[in-house]
Protein backbone atom coordinates (compact mmCIF):
# COMPACT_ATOMS: atom_id res chain seq x y z
CA UNK A 1 0.00 0.00 0.00
CA UNK A 2 1.45 3.18 -0.81
CA UNK A 3 2.35 5.91 2.10
CA UNK A 4 0.08 8.70 0.45
CA UNK A 5 -2.84 6.27 1.05
CA UNK A 6 -2.21 5.34 4.91
CA UNK A 7 -3.67 8.50 6.31
CA UNK A 8 -7.14 7.77 4.40
CA UNK A 9 -7.08 4.32 5.79
CA UNK A 10 -6.12 5.50 9.42
CA UNK A 11 -9.01 8.22 9.37
CA UNK A 12 -11.53 5.29 8.09
CA UNK A 13 -10.69 3.45 11.52
CA UNK A 14 -10.76 6.29 13.90
CA UNK A 15 -14.28 7.61 11.94
CA UNK A 16 -15.38 4.26 12.35
CA UNK A 17 -15.18 3.60 15.93
CA UNK A 18 -16.76 6.97 16.38
CA UNK A 19 -20.11 5.77 14.83
CA UNK A 20 -22.17 3.59 17.01
CA UNK A 21 -24.37 1.32 15.36
CA UNK A 22 -27.02 0.01 17.90
CA UNK A 23 -28.33 -3.72 17.57
CA UNK A 24 -32.11 -4.29 17.34
CA UNK A 25 -32.09 -6.15 20.17
CA UNK A 26 -29.92 -6.80 23.14
CA UNK A 27 -27.03 -9.28 22.25
CA UNK A 28 -27.83 -11.94 24.54
CA UNK A 29 -31.09 -12.18 22.52
CA UNK A 30 -28.91 -13.40 19.43
CA UNK A 31 -27.73 -16.38 21.77
CA UNK A 32 -31.36 -17.01 22.75
CA UNK A 33 -32.33 -17.36 19.05
CA UNK A 34 -29.66 -19.43 18.05
CA UNK A 35 -29.73 -21.60 20.67
CA UNK A 36 -34.16 -22.18 20.10
CA UNK A 37 -33.02 -22.50 16.76
CA UNK A 38 -30.80 -25.45 17.60
CA UNK A 39 -32.95 -27.47 19.74
CA UNK A 40 -36.02 -26.89 16.81
CA UNK A 41 -32.99 -28.63 14.51
CA UNK A 42 -32.38 -31.23 17.12
CA UNK A 43 -36.20 -31.79 17.87
CA UNK A 44 -36.64 -32.56 13.95
CA UNK A 45 -33.52 -35.01 13.44
CA UNK A 46 -34.77 -36.46 16.87
CA UNK A 47 -38.84 -37.17 15.60
CA UNK A 48 -37.45 -39.32 12.36
CA UNK A 49 -34.15 -41.04 13.97
CA UNK A 50 -34.07 -44.64 13.50
CA UNK A 51 -36.93 -44.30 10.29
CA UNK A 52 -34.25 -45.39 7.58
CA UNK A 53 -34.48 -48.75 9.36
CA UNK A 54 -38.12 -49.29 8.87
CA UNK A 55 -38.19 -48.40 5.44
CA UNK A 56 -38.23 -51.99 3.61
CA UNK A 57 -35.76 -52.69 0.74
CA UNK A 58 -36.95 -54.17 -2.48
CA UNK A 59 -36.58 -57.54 -2.88
CA UNK A 60 -35.52 -58.41 0.61
CA UNK A 61 -38.25 -60.14 3.04
CA UNK A 62 -36.62 -61.04 6.00
CA UNK A 63 -33.70 -59.44 7.65
CA UNK A 64 -32.54 -62.28 8.64
CA UNK A 65 -32.00 -63.87 5.47
CA UNK A 66 -29.13 -61.26 5.17
CA UNK A 67 -27.54 -61.14 8.10
CA UNK A 68 -27.27 -64.74 8.64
Amino acid sequence: MPASALPFVVTGLVSAEEQHNSLPMPTIAYGVIAFVAFLLGLGALWTFRNTAAKVPTKGRSNDAEIHG
